[in-house]
């Protein structure tokens, strides 16, 4: 993945879990197909799953388990990435 599209996912991903206080993952995928440009919907959904797991690497966002279902989890934005999403805007 090139860096320019990997940082403007980045930014998106981290923008909608801001925006949407209990986003989850399907619920990303599903804007992000509407929202993203890409020539493969399959990819999109696989490029935008790898930057969430790098972003959950870096300590950017984490995953909550939701309280009614153990399989599913809402995406939540750490402090640090907070910061990130000031530093970007």
């Amino acid at each position: 993945m090139k860096q320019h599209y990997y940082e403007s996912l980045s930014a998106y991903i981290l923008g909608k879990i801001k925006a949407h206080e209990n986003l989850t993952m399907p619920q990303l995928l599903e804007y992000a197909q509407h929202d993203l440009p890409c020539e493969s919907q399959d990819m999109k959904s696989w490029y935008v799953l790898q930057v969430k797991l790098d972003l959950e690497a870096r300590d950017l966002i984490r995953t909550t388990k939701l309280p009614y279902d153990n399989r599913a989890y809402f995406l939540k934005i750490t402090r640090k990435g907070k910061k990130q999403t000031l530093v970007a805007v």
